[in-house]
């Protein structure tokens, strides 16, 4: 993710500008999704969609740069660690969270028919 990302995402101001990456693992976030990004913690608001069917809402429905996308949290520990880009000259993008020094990869890409 870049800088100046989330605030094209979601027009918000970042949840704290003093958090850090030690102190995210400490947030109580209730029942609302959040992403820490670039240095800072974002509060998404509670989720509204369920993408695995599972009954359980864990995904919330946005726009990046005028393109849908879905923030998911995949293991319900509130931190969206999917999303999903549907991009409107037919791709189809998904990053997931992960270990690696860049902390953002893709898992798939592909095309909408």
């Amino acid at each position: 993710m870049t800088e100046g990302a989330m605030e094209d995402w979601f027009g918000t101001e970042p949840a704290d500008d003093a958090v850090s990456a030690e102190s995210v693992a400490a947030v109580d976030a209730g029942d609302d999704l959040w992403i820490y990004d670039d240095g800072q913690l974002w509060d998404l608001g509670p989720p509204d969609l369920d993408a695995d069917a599972d009954g359980v809402p864990d995904s919330i429905l946005t726009d990046i740069a005028g393109d849908p996308a879905i923030l998911t949290d995949t293991d319900r520990d509130g931190q969206v660690d999917r999303v999903t880009r549907l991009e409107t000259a037919g791709g189809v993008t998904v990053t997931a969270e992960s270990d690696e020094p860049l902390p953002w990869r893709p898992t798939s890409l592909g095309r909408l028919p």
